[in-house]
């Protein structure tokens, strides 16, 4: 907010009115910052709860699947195979963006040869289940959900932020105001 310094005498009229239309600029930024605000959290809200569903679709797939296959199978089957360590796939790195920084999710394609595999067929085998292919599924779609909540929380401090530097910008403004 940049404001024109205009030199004028204590009683000219003109220079309460600036004064109070910059008050009233201000007031009218806070209200879209608590109107942005309040649709970051029902955003942050929703987000939450399609996590929450997410994670629970997944943990209800595994559970069909130790139920059909047994308890006694899945431990022997899932233990990782001994050799070179795993690169991963999926990595969530922190990007500059124009209102900050962000949360972005970068998805690697299987190679083999450099290490990036598939950690589901790797552990599993070649026939991996239907089920565990749609639990595996899920997960990605809630480290998704998840990236974009941190996202959106981020924005939310921000707007926080921003609503109390204005609040103390109008106080000091009232302040001033008041001393004169």
């Amino acid at each position: 907010m940049s404001q024109k310094v205009v030199p004028c005498d204590e009683s000219d009229p003109k220079r309460a009115c600036r004064s109070i239309s910059k008050d009233e600029d201000v007031r009218c930024i806070l209200d879209g910052l608590l109107l942005q605000m309040i649709h970051l959290i029902e955003d942050l809200e929703l987000l939450h709860s399609q996590v929450n569903k997410e994670s629970c679709r997944a943990q209800l797939v595994l559970a069909r699947v130790r139920l059909h296959q047994g308890f006694h199978r899945i431990p022997a089957e899932a233990q990782l195979p001994r050799g070179r360590p795993y690169k991963a796939l999926t990595r969530v790195v922190e990007k500059d963006n124009y209102c900050g920084k962000v949360f972005k999710i970068i998805r690697l394609p299987v190679n083999a040869i450099l290490g990036y595999l598939l950690p589901v067929k790797n552990i599993f085998g070649c026939l991996v289940s239907d089920n565990l292919r749609i639990a595996n599924r899920h997960c990605d779609n809630c480290l998704d959900l998840v990236v974009e909540c941190a996202n959106v929380q981020r924005k939310l401090q921000l707007t926080i932020i921003s609503i109390e530097n204005l609040r103390n910008l109008l106080n000091q403004t009232a302040m001033s105001s008041d001393a004169k």
